[in-house]
């Protein structure tokens, strides 16, 4: 599994660093895709990723966008990282 960093992480609340490096430590420590997915699924639900990022699959990857935090519909275009396997 690949973690890329494709674009900077814009801190508009006091809770995405912390959230933000404790995701990181998540990804780079899965092996496998099932492994992966349970990890995000459970990490979700701990904390408020759905409130900061906007995430998914592709067929071979796993993605991340930021959310504005004035308005959470809205998602930054670029990625923040996606994780390859």
């Amino acid at each position: 599994m690949e973690v890329r960093f494709e674009s900077m992480v814009c801190l508009w609340d006091d809770k995405i660093p912390t959230m933000f490096l404790e995701f990181m430590n998540l990804l780079t420590l899965c092996q496998r895709e099932e492994q992966l997915r349970a990890g995000v699924r459970t990490f979700a639900e701990k904390h408020e990723l759905d409130k900061f990022f906007a995430y998914g699959y592709g067929s071979h990857h796993f993605y991340l966008h930021q959310r504005y935090t004035s308005n959470p519909d809205m998602v930054m275009q670029n990625r923040v990282l996606s994780v390859h396997f």
